[in-house]
């Protein structure tokens, strides 16, 4: 009987589950029907590499193993390759592209690490389900190391054209350890044309079908796979909440627009608010009537570029106050705390207003779990950027350009002034693809796919016998 093996950058313990989203719940989930082992780094830095471990944590069918970086690794492949020039890559900004090789070095050094890890008590027989950005590279150590397990890749963020990729230095040695996977599932069908190209490009892999391509004798599956969130599990959780749970604390006559966002520079908010201050300079009426709830958590701080956004953001709330308050009203009232999945699932139903304005973003499941929180009775409005995964299947959204100021407050005032009728039906056409295709198919989907894979390679023989003779003991499991 195969397991699942997930292998993500962090992983959502046990004790953690309170704050976990409708992810991390579908993994866990996953996890318990097959039993399986979630594999990660578990948030710590440690100084020296000899005090790196891997600690264990058995829960039902699950078992969770995660290890500290070192500082090092830390700095060189989350903060430095990672974040420095993957992250921009795929998302569009070249301009904040840096590339280091001793930061890429280490970037390979973490993806075998646990790549090796991994190798020690795989089955034959395991699936094994590698998540983002952070390990691109997984799939070839694994390879290399001589597992013939199927292993399945899936990237949450945009994946970036070939313009953006002829940008990085190690542009083809990533895409041919991307093509050491069974699997790889992207968000959307650009992201999978986008993909496709670059492989065939850069590598010259022969598209043998609309969805797979052939390179040194392996076939690699690359499809799209939007994922959706837990519309039950969100739809459950508000209804338990006891009725005096309110987190928004204006006053009825007050509308409410939510903003749930990272601090990133793909996330648009100097343009949302750039033209939410414009809306209300031109709008006085709405002065004191409407209120932005922006909860928004700064990351990376350790990564000069996003020190520098943080110092911006909170620079421009308080430019924006200043300028518009009036007695005890704040047009803007910004959290900077990491919310429990269950209190932000509030924050969402309280808001007449979501606002989504990503320049570049994989999905945004924000916007997704917004409709899902929605009283189908008394439904908000989603604001969507046409730049966000999620608007290939939320038309019925109010979909904007972020960077047309002009048509933000346009569609900003239409929401304000929405009729009841219009609201409602615009939440049913939305909630009805949820439903059709939630975070359990989006799951079910992709591992029923990466299950009927099929990994093919032909190895010199004596490359084959080097690996075999240190090939993992498979006569012992977890």
């Amino acid at each position: 009987m195969s397991r699942l093996i997930i292998l993500s950058n962090r992983v959502s313990l046990p004790q953690t589950e309170c704050v976990a989203g409708g992810l991390a719940v579908a993994m866990q989930d996953a996890l318990s029907q097959l039993g399986g082992v979630w594999v990660g780094w578990n948030g710590k830095k440690i100084e020296q590499p000899f005090e790196q471990h891997f600690d264990i944590l058995y829960k039902s069918k699950i078992t969770y193993m995660t290890c500290a970086l070192t500082q090092q690794q830390y700095q060189d492949y989350y903060c430095g390759f990672s974040n420095n020039t993957l992250w921009p890559a795929m998302h569009d900004r070249e301009d904040l592209i840096e590339y280091n090789p001793k930061e890429f070095k280490t970037y390979q050094d973490v993806n075998r690490l646990f790549a090796t890890k991994i190798a020690e008590f795989a089955q034959p027989d395991d699936l094994i389900w590698v998540q983002d950005y952070h390990f691109l590279s997984v799939a070839r150590h694994c390879r290399e190391l001589g597992m013939q397990n199927k292993i399945g890749f899936f990237l949450h963020i945009p994946f970036a054209s070939l313009e953006i990729w002829r940008k990085i230095p190690c542009a083809e040695q990533l895409m041919d350890d991307l093509c050491h996977y069974n699997l790889i599932g992207l968000q959307t069908a650009q992201d999978q044309e986008n993909c496709i190209s670059v492989c065939s490009v850069l590598l010259k892999a022969q598209k043998i079908q609309n969805n797979m391509i052939s390179l040194n004798q392996r076939v690699t599956q690359i499809q799209d796979y939007p994922i959706g969130v837990d519309v039950k599990g969100i739809q459950k959780t508000l209804s338990n909440l006891s009725d005096q749970d309110q987190y928004l604390t204006n006053p009825s006559a007050i509308k409410t627009i939510i903003g749930v966002d990272r601090i990133d520079y793909s996330k648009g908010l100097f343009e949302r608010f750039n033209a939410f201050a414009e809306f209300l300079d031109r709008n006085t009426a709405f002065h004191q009537k409407v209120q932005h709830v922006q909860i928004a958590s700064p990351c990376r701080l350790e990564v000069a570029t996003y020190k520098r956004l943080f110092e911006r953001f909170k620079l421009k709330v308080e430019l924006i106050n200043s300028e518009f308050s009036q007695d005890n009203w704040l047009p803007i009232v910004c959290h900077y705390d990491s919310k429990p999945h269950h209190e932000l699932m509030q924050f969402y139903r309280n808001a007449d207003i979501c606002w989504v304005t990503s320049l570049k973003d994989g999905m945004n499941l924000v916007a997704k779990e917004y409709i899902a929180a929605q009283n189908p009775d008394n439904p908000g409005v989603l604001i969507l950027s046409e730049f966000a995964g999620a608007a290939e299947q939320m038309q019925d959204a109010l979909i904007v350009n972020p960077k047309n100021r002009d048509a933000m407050i346009k569609a900003l005032k239409l929401a304000l002034n929405m009729s009841l009728e219009e609201r409602q039906y615009r939440y049913h056409k939305l909630i009805k693809q949820l439903i059709e295709y939630d975070i359990n198919q989006w799951r079910d989907d992709f591992l029923k796919d990466l299950n009927s894979s099929q990994y093919i390679q032909n190895f010199d023989y004596n490359h084959r016998l080097s690996t075999v003779l240190f090939y993992p003991n498979y006569s012992s499991r977890i």
